[in-house]
């Protein structure tokens, strides 16, 4: 009896199917969670070309307009990042705050696509494995990168923020894939296409945040070193993409606002930048990975080992392609040393993390690729996906998580979830348009509105302060055209 209930497995079928179920779970609360986000200090500032434009109509021109000024003023006053500010510049609420949470909405499904799109890709090329097996592991790692963001409150909740790494280092994912598939097509008019989008993706990834545009281009020249090995006729298809890539991250890096944006900042030296990236990489890894990320990785084994069975790639020198790995990891902290001299804002490693977890699994898959070819009697210590296993993965996790002290941070379902099930995002969100209202109805002189007395951390990192001369409270001002915006006790307030 114990031998057969040992011996129940899920089919690949059954379990891609279970996988894909369990995905749909875990984004229902981020979702729901998006109805409540509002607009913070930055959202106002670099929205507010929409607002203007958007009043005398909305359409394709309103939003390029709107973008390009935007662009245009920060390429010289701020930071050259084209793409990122081009999309900063489209903060949903200025259409009208019950429109901001297509923002989030956009973050989060980026994220999921892009992850689950270029898994899919490189587990078909380059392990060719069956549709069912990668589905399988195209969810674990999704839900690896969605659950454990490293700040949900920043990556997903807040425009501004989350457009500026969430989005555009999912742009660069969605970049990988397709870069991949170019080098596999066949047909004339499939590789026409691919070959449009990658060129077009690199001119995105080239204008993004400093830790993505420095990656792409490294992952972009490294895949045409890799084509040119294989087979160097289909370089010339790459090329373009590559000299896009150049010219928009001189357009990038060279722009006169990063000079005064730098101004702001004591930066490192070249070398000693790359030695502390270094060092910060091994800081960081804990944070980035954890007990929740560690038995999703060992909930990805059995199907893992099924892959590589069958691929044809060799998986030599794994020492090696970790210690590559690593030094790519790395590359995420170094504009942030060399022009800040410090490792980079909590939002910056938002991105870094992503890169992390993705090589984490991509260092997994390899190690196990090359046990399997070195000593092939291991295959069949995971031949097939035993109910038991997943089961006690389960219970491990549920263990893994009654551990953590901070919950909400660890897994960002649950952070939602309890936020929604509180009533916590709901009062929060009924503050914030009733501080719109007397604003909206008030003589646009100096404003008092009262302090949030809810303040879920998912929505909102920091309030305005009783100092209309603060940033935040300007960049609100200057959005509602108030001569000054500053927020009071309830108690004041209200008089009680």
């Amino acid at each position: 009896m114990i031998g057969k209930i040992l011996k129940v497995k899920f089919s690949d079928k059954v379990l891609a199917a279970l996988s894909l179920l369990a995905l749909v779970l875990a984004l229902i609360p981020l979702y729901r969670l998006t109805l409540y986000a509002i607009p913070r200090y930055d959202d106002f500032g670099y929205g507010i070309n929409l607002w203007k434009e958007q009043r005398y109509g909305y359409g394709l021109l309103t939003i390029i307009k709107a973008g390009y000024d935007t662009a245009l003023g920060s390429h010289y006053s701020w930071q050259g990042t084209y793409s990122s500010i081009f999309m900063m510049a489209q903060m949903p609420g200025a259409l009208g705050f019950q429109y901001y949470f297509i923002g989030p909405v956009m973050l989060i499904t980026s994220l999921v696509v892009s992850v689950f799109f270029m898994s899919m890709v490189l587990t078909g090329v380059y392990l060719k494995a069956d549709v069912f097996k990668r589905i399988i592991f195209s969810v674990i790692v999704t839900l690896t990168l969605t659950e454990c963001i490293y700040t949900a409150q920043q990556g997903f909740f807040w425009y501004n923020s989350g457009v500026h790494y969430v989005f555009m280092h999912s742009m660069m994912f969605i970049m990988v894939g397709f870069m991949v598939l170019l080098a596999d097509a066949k047909k004339l008019p499939a590789r026409i296409l691919l070959f449009l989008i990658v060129t077009a993706l690199a001119f995105v990834c080239a204008g993004a945040n400093f830790v993505t545009c420095i990656q792409g281009i490294l992952l972009l020249s490294g895949y045409i070193v890799i084509v040119l090995i294989k087979d160097a006729r289909k370089v010339i298809w790459y090329l373009p993409a590559f000299f896009v890539y150049m010219l928009g991250l001189r357009l990038n890096l060279f722009a006169p606002g990063n000079a005064h944006r730098q101004s702001s900042y004591q930066g490192e030296g070249a070398v000693a930048a790359i030695i502390d990236s270094l060092k910060e990489g091994v800081v960081n890894a804990w944070k980035f990975s954890g007990p929740i990320v560690i038995v999703l990785m060992i909930i990805a084994i059995p199907v893992i080992f099924k892959m590589v069975q069958k691929s044809e790639c060799k998986f030599r020198l794994p020492a090696v392609f970790t210690i590559f790995s690593y030094c790519f990891y790395c590359t995420g902290y170094t504009s942030s040393f060399y022009s800040m001299g410090n490792a980079g804002l909590s939002r910056t490693w938002i991105a870094v993390c992503f890169t992390f977890q993705i090589l984490l699994f991509a260092n997994e898959i390899y190690w196990i690729g090359y046990l399997v070819k070195k000593f092939p009697g291991l295959s069949k210590v995971f031949s097939g996906h035993y109910v038991l296993y997943y089961v006690v993965a389960l219970f491990l996790m549920l263990f893994s998580f009654n551990r953590i002290q901070d919950k909400i941070g660890a897994v960002s379902s649950f952070g939602a979830y309890y936020y929604i099930h509180t009533g916590e995002a709901y009062a929060f969100h009924m503050e914030f348009m009733e501080r719109v209202r007397i604003i909206e109805e008030s003589d646009h002189g100096v404003v008092d509105v009262p302090e949030y007395a809810y303040k879920p951390w998912f929505l909102i990192n920091r309030d305005i302060s009783d100092d209309p001369s603060q940033e935040e409270n300007r960049m609100m001002s200057e959005y509602f055209g108030l001569q000054g915006l500053r927020a009071v006790p309830r108690a004041e307030y209200y008089g009680e």
